[in-house]
């Protein structure tokens, strides 16, 4: 296949345990980039957030982030697409989630914003399982509190994330009551969190924001994920294909599936549909 873009998630998709890069994932994406592909990491992170090992690899330029809100080139570190929440909306967002006793960050210009104290916090109070401690590991911009940071600062965030609900029932409160303020998109990318962007902030619309700039048509894009966050990017790609472990809704979404994302899936569906 005339493969000229690839896109593909990070977390559940390319690296294994939120943290690893394959070396077998590496060489694939390293032969691709080889070949001319222009290599597109697409994540839920923000932009500061994603692996040094990612955005060194060659054929990588930009970066679409936030899960969508955002595409950056990484050349510039200037946003060439964004699709913003409104300030409005991020208050109303703020106003429900004080009325839960969670832990909250705001992404935006590639950086993330928390409540003074809560990183600490984190394991302590707020529970996250320790499999999330890299998560923390994060430049944060600190503030007293965040409805008022909100308010003073007219922050318009990329995206407001949610790391951990610890119940499934809490999950499906906050989610049902922020569902429910509209203009929205809500989505996960780990069964236990809430990613919060602007009505078309998705992977799907930046991909195709990209494309269009770089004149590449989508019949000649690959997209790669295996969540909930990456199914409008597997429905716009040519060429989309969902990891064998990955969710039901990335599945229904791929026009192909590979092994197991700890298995090289990745690996083998560049060398199969975007290297052959």
């Amino acid at each position: 296949m005339n493969i000229a873009l690839l896109a593909f998630d990070l977390d559940g998709t390319t690296i294994t345990q939120h943290q690893y890069l394959p070396q077998e994932n590496r060489l694939a994406l390293e032969d691709a980039a080889a070949q001319g592909i222009l290599l597109v990491p697409a994540s839920g992170r923000m932009k500061d957030f994603l692996p040094l090992e990612i955005t060194a690899l060659p054929g990588v330029r930009y970066a679409i982030t936030a899960n969508g809100a955002g595409v950056y080139d990484l050349a510039t570190g200037e946003a060439v697409w964004q699709r913003l929440i409104p300030n409005e909306k991020a208050r109303q967002v703020q106003a429900v989630l004080e009325e839960y006793d969670l832990f909250v960050e705001y992404y935006s210009q590639g950086r993330a914003t928390t409540r003074q104290g809560d990183p600490e916090r984190a394991f302590t109070h707020f529970g996250l399982p320790e499999s999330k401690r890299h998560f923390l590991d994060k430049d944060y911009c600190l503030v007293p509190a965040l409805g008022g940071h909100l308010q003073e600062s007219g922050l318009q965030p990329e995206k407001i994330n949610l790391p951990y609900l610890p119940t499934p029932a809490l999950r499906q409160e906050v989610w049902q009551r922020l569902e429910a303020l509209g203009g929205l998109v809500l989505t996960s990318s780990i069964p236990d969190n809430i990613e919060v962007n602007a009505q078309g902030a998705d992977k799907g619309s930046a991909l195709r924001a990209l494309a269009e700039r770089l004149g590449i048509p989508r019949e000649k894009v690959m997209a790669l994920g295996d969540n909930g966050n990456d199914v409008t990017m597997l429905q716009y790609a040519g060429v989309s294909v969902a990891m064998g472990d990955g969710s039901p809704e990335a599945k229904a979404a791929a026009r192909f599936l590979t092994a197991p994302h700890d298995q090289n899936g990745l690996a083998q569906a560049v060398r199969q549909y975007a290297l052959s």
